[in-house]
């Protein structure tokens, strides 16, 4: 069962007494010397399992058995509840900080909650801290319900929760997620525990759903629907930026904007086999390569070349699709052409509608091979392709018992020169 645990250190301070400011509302504590006593008085104590405070020599001898009446006798704390531990005073061995974060660390088991009170102590004390949270938060799934701060020395003597800037390396991670490896699950999990704070407008279910969908698409490789996709979630994206008042939350969404950008054709893709609809396909392509996803990369780049086929088919015309058997007419007439590019003269038709586009695709085919590349560069990529494709077919099994090739980024970067060259050969001879 999940438990709830308070962790404050005792300082070596000489306190006065003040009345402290609830961090929730505008309730007062009782006057007290101890920012431990505030905090339990005010959360309340009642609703907390454990409180661990950190003590040197120094500051036990000199509050103790007053923070430990104050609490017992004053408060009704359970004394079973507290735990005291002693740490040293040497700040310059690191090897006893790291002795506080083994300590702190042992205390939780999976899933607690942590109330954080960093008002006294060593000043690398919030630095220790911060480190401790993040790896309790990553290794022990704690979740984080405040840090807390007694500021007896301000007017009002607030007690100020900061846990928002803790939760900063969440943010963090889940934006370097996203952006790094195309993966929203991080950030929108930290985005749904926002409430307050400088990222709370983040929580919202469309602009999580509309990302995760983006993301969802790029990394399936639907390569009919990515752009739209991607057009109707930053749209959503800059729609929320110029809503949020908050610098923060505009560089994340900023961030996804130009990491995504690349999928959106201007003018929009109107189900064309097009020059733009080509380029959207290559900046794919690319960009799974960039996240290190090449069994998708391969296979994108080997849909491309039969969109290359259907697209100098029709380019005089612009083939449309618009319906179920345009598609299919579509996938037929690439699937042929691939065979081609594989097989070179060697391509035996299967059967009289194969025969039929073989001779319809012919003069696109040698277009290809004399006007836009050669037929030795295209059988070498097809080949390789083929083959990496194969390997993660089949797990590397077999002949590709080896695993993934080395050189991979190599026959990848090799492969895309190639297509580029294609496309931009296209482009200029369409003037």
């Amino acid at each position: 069962m999940s438990r709830k645990i308070l962790v404050s250190f005792l300082g070596a301070g000489n306190y006065k007494c003040v009345c402290y400011k609830s961090w929730k509302n505008s309730a007062k504590a009782t006057e007290t010397c101890y920012a431990q006593r505030a905090i339990l008085e005010l959360y309340p104590h009642s609703d907390i399992d454990s409180i661990v405070l950190f003590e040197t020599e120094k500051s036990k001898g000199m509050h103790g058995t007053l923070l430990w009446n104050e609490l017992v006798q004053g408060l009704r704390v359970d004394p079973n509840k507290i735990e005291t531990e002693i740490i040293s005073e040497d700040v310059s061995d690191l090897s006893l900080s790291w002795k506080w974060f083994e300590s702190l660390q042992s205390k939780f088991n999976e899933d607690d909650t942590l109330i954080l009170d960093v008002t006294h102590g060593f000043r690398m004390v919030p630095i220790i801290f911060s480190a401790a949270v993040a790896y309790l938060k990553r290794v022990k799934n704690i979740h984080l319900d405040a840090v807390l701060y007694a500021a007896h020395d301000i007017p009002g003597c607030p007690i100020v929760d900061l846990k928002d800037f803790y939760s900063i390396s969440d943010w963090t991670e889940g934006v370097g997620r996203l952006v790094d490896t195309a993966d929203p699950s991080f950030l929108r999990k930290t985005a749904e525990n926002e409430q307050s704070g400088s990222f709370a407008g983040l929580n919202n279910k469309e602009l999580l759903d509309s990302i995760e969908e983006l993301t969802s698409a790029f990394r399936n490789v639907e390569l009919q629907t990515i752009e739209q996709k991607a057009r109707k979630s930053l749209e959503l994206i800059d729609k929320f930026k110029k809503q949020t008042n908050g610098d923060l939350e505009r560089q994340v969404l900023q961030m996804i904007v130009d990491k995504f950008q690349p999928l959106i054709s201007e003018p929009p893709l109107d189900g064309t086999y097009s020059l733009d609809y080509l380029n959207l396909q290559l900046r794919l392509v690319k960009m799974l390569a960039e996240y290190k996803l090449y069994m998708q990369a391969f296979t994108a780049m080997n849909e491309w070349l039969g969109s290359l086929g259907v697209f100098l088919l029709h380019r005089d015309n612009k083939f449309r699709i618009d319906s179920a058997h345009s598609d299919k007419k579509a996938r037929m007439y690439a699937g042929v052409f691939l065979r081609m590019l594989e097989y070179g003269d060697k391509f035996k038709p299967e059967n009289d509608t194969d025969e039929a586009f073989r001779k319809a695709l012919y003069k696109p085919y040698c277009m290809l091979c004399e006007c836009f590349s050669s037929r030795e560069q295209i059988e070498a990529l097809i080949e390789n392709s083929k083959k990496i494709r194969n390997g993660f077919n089949h797990g590397w099994t077999g002949e590709n018992r080896n695993g993934v090739p080395s050189d991979i980024d190599d026959i990848f970067n090799n492969a895309m020169t190639i297509l580029e060259k294609i496309v931009e050969k296209i482009g200029d001879d369409n003037g």
